[in-house]
């Protein structure tokens, strides 16, 4: 008599997503806001200042949307890293992509990351930005089912990049909610002299947000 396999137990989603270690009450319209964007755009960027909680938005984000993307949620915290050419060393390190020698470090997380939906997250990538800003960009070219969700107390000024500004205390009006979004529909002249001609973060038209 044959027997019937029990179906599979869900796999847990691939990655390596810190624990969280406070809990998160409080700005619940907030970090569904920020999800809805995630939705929206493969490039969104949580902005502020120093302690205003970009790091732990970004942990519940990708956490409550790790189910969505099957090659996993890879986070990447850059707080250590001081050397700008070390960025791309640190993305395939946490990905364990290990170096190859004669070719270049840029093109194996790319080759690691260009089947699959993947959401990478570079945490704290401020103090180097210009080479978090060129990694994004390659990746989101040669990754077509990657999305990055950056913090940084600035924007990358990628085209099609969604900057998000985290609110500093629980509850802000409505009003300001167009305040906090901005969207790159077009490189812009400061964007393209601070960092040079850059490609689409995103192949799908960027809407224009209603104020």
């Amino acid at each position: 008599v044959g027997v019937c396999p029990e179906p599979s137990a869900k796999r847990a989603p691939r990655g390596n997503l810190p624990v969280e270690t406070s809990t998160f009450v409080g700005r619940e319209r907030e970090l569904s806001e920020a999800r809805e964007l995630l939705a929206e755009t493969r490039l969104l960027t949580l902005t502020g200042p120093g302690g205003c909680g970009k790091t732990r938005f970004a942990l519940r984000i990708a956490r409550e949307a790790a189910g969505e993307f099957g090659n996993g949620v890879w986070w990447v915290d850059l707080t250590s890293v001081s050397d700008p050419d070390l960025v791309a060393q640190a993305v395939a390190r946490v990905m364990g992509v290990r170096e190859v020698p004669g070719r270049p470090l840029l093109g194996l997380p790319i080759e690691h990351l260009e089947s699959g939906e993947t959401l990478l997250v570079l945490d704290n990538c401020g103090h180097v930005i210009e080479a978090c800003a060129a990694l994004v960009d390659a990746l989101l070219e040669g990754c077509p089912g990657l999305k990055v969700l950056a913090t940084s107390r600035e924007s990358l000024r990628l085209y099609g990049e969604v900057s998000w500004l985290v609110p500093p205390s629980p509850g802000p009006k409505k009003a300001r909610r167009a305040q906090r979004i901005s969207r790159a529909t077009r490189p812009s002249d400061s964007s393209r002299s601070a960092r040079g001609p850059s490609r689409p973060a995103s192949r799908s038209p960027t809407r224009t947000l209603r104020r």
